[in-house]
């Protein structure tokens, strides 16, 4: 029983162990069990209390950098000047220790003899004058003691630097042309999630066309484009098995080529989409394909045509997690929906619960008909979806009519408006990614991680107060535009 209390209480106290910990125990229970032998016989043996002292300081700047700046820097950003102070001063006497050590070595390196072999080499910065004689009363060779303070020098001096840093703009976003962009990658890619670390804030806007399957989403975007892309399959059953990247705006229409970097770029979500896959399911989803095509109309966009949501792929790990990731990082989500085929699943629904209505999403009625319209089984689906009462009503629906002879009109007066839609979508895809950023770094602040936490912290606080806030005009001081300083 008592073996048992012993671990219950071990794994209790485990849970309040910073990631780190948890990451390294065993290496961690080593390193401190080693560290308390050897102190406890250091601290039997030996009655020097400088050096019991210089033990001690070790274990402080050790926490320092492997606690407090590796894995709980909230605790050293709420006590920080407290610390700061506590490594100024330990820096300070560390420092002036080893230079009055030294300049006795100078002093002396030519009158004792066992201090001669020392003169001109780097060794003589580690040592301090010998303390006892041999038996033919010469002074015995010279005692390391100084190179502890070295150490102790060179962590307090790296402990200070990591509180200068965040002063600094990282070095590769200086004259990049998307600066907030820039920082928000730097300081997002150390955060413990498998989920919010990609480059999603610049770029073109990512429009995507989702929904149950054989809905029409294939054919709504060949109607947009006025042509059906190289790659697209239409037919009655379901027919895109693939997540399909579409660039637009480029010189060709096929499979995006191997070496057209440009147009790889605005579907590298996609990879970084199938990385998440990996790390939640440990393994990708094959069926994604990249393609280029050359309409115009939309050459600052890219639409992304997703297979129709069938129920199997709630139960399938890589489908469910790369079909919500995806949705998840786009600018706009077009669900489309037809009464044919218009029940909504639920995990499909999932997706949606936590978006706005006519800012993240929309809904697309396709294939309409007036005389037979079913609005009440359209809101019984979009209830699924949404955690409001809002009610879709006949004059506030985006519709498509049926693409007959006798609907030509009105289809065609249904892409005007989708069209017109879609590209004003462009002018507040901008605000939208800002706002979307600064909730990713409010989410996932406590979780940054890494030995530059703190000033990758700093500068996401920055970048949560100021520079992501869309109701403040960003200003910017000499020392940030020419010598990327910042406070």
């Amino acid at each position: 029983c008592d073996e048992f209390f012993v671990m219950d209480v071990a794994e209790s106290l485990l849970a309040f162990a910073p990631q780190f910990v948890k990451d390294h125990f065993q290496l961690i229970s080593f390193t401190l069990l080693l560290t308390y032998v050897l102190f406890l016989i250091h601290w039997l043996i030996s009655t020097d209390w400088e050096d019991k002292f210089n033990w001690f300081s070790l274990i402080i700047s050790s926490i320092g950098l492997l606690y407090l700046h590796y894995a709980n820097v909230l605790l050293l950003f709420k006590y920080e000047p407290l610390f700061v102070t506590v490594w100024a001063a330990l820096f300070f006497y560390h420092t002036s220790t080893w230079k009055t050590n030294y300049d006795r070595i100078r002093k002396e390196i030519n009158s004792i003899a066992s201090l001669k072999p020392f003169d001109g080499s780097l060794l003589r910065f580690f040592i301090t004058l010998p303390t006892s004689k041999n038996k033919a009363g010469q002074w015995n060779p010279p005692p390391f003691r100084n190179g502890i303070h070295i150490l102790l020098m060179f962590l307090y001096g790296t402990l200070i630097s990591l509180h200068l840093l965040p002063f600094l703009i990282p070095q590769h976003c200086r004259g990049d042309p998307s600066p907030n962009c820039c920082r928000y990658n730097y300081v997002i890619e150390s955060m413990d999630t498998k989920s919010v670390n990609m480059n999603y804030c610049s770029g073109p806007v990512r429009i995507a066309f989702a929904g149950p399957w054989s809905t029409g989403k294939t054919s709504i975007i060949s109607a947009l484009l006025g042509h059906s892309y190289s790659t697209a399959q239409i037919a009655p059953a379901p027919s895109t098995d693939k997540f399909i990247c579409l660039s637009l705006g480029a010189p060709y229409s096929d499979p995006i080529q191997s070496d057209d970097y440009e147009r790889r770029r605005n579907c590298d979500l996609m990879s970084h989409t199938n990385d998440i896959t990996h790390n939640v399911c440990g393994r990708t989803l094959p069926n994604v394909l990249d393609v280029a095509d050359q309409n115009q109309e939309f050459k600052d966009f890219v639409f992304f045509d997703m297979p129709g949501w069938q129920p199997e792929y709630g139960e399938d790990c890589t489908y469910h997690t790369f079909y919500e990731q995806l949705i998840t990082k786009m600018d706009f989500v077009y669900v489309v929906w037809d009464v044919n085929h218009g029940k909504v699943e639920d995990k499909f629904a999932s997706f949606f619960r936590q978006k706005a209505r006519g800012r993240d999403y929309d809904l697309i009625y396709n294939r309409y008909d007036k005389d037979s319209s079913n609005l009440a089984f359209l809101n019984q689906q979009y209830g699924k979806m949404s955690n409001a009462k809002e009610i879709m009503s006949d004059g506030y629906t985006l519709k498509v009519h049926e693409n007959t002879t006798a609907m030509a009109e009105e289809y065609e007066e249904d892409l005007r408006r989708l069209r017109a839609k879609i590209l004003s979508v462009n002018q507040t895809v901008h605000d939208h990614r800002k706002i979307t950023m600064k909730e990713n770094l409010i989410n996932h602040r406590s979780k940054i991680t890494g030995i530059q936490s703190l000033r990758k912290l700093k500068i996401g606080d920055r970048l949560i107060h100021r520079d992501l806030n869309i109701h403040i005009k960003p200003q910017y001081s000499a020392l940030h535009t020419f010598l990327g300083v910042e406070f």
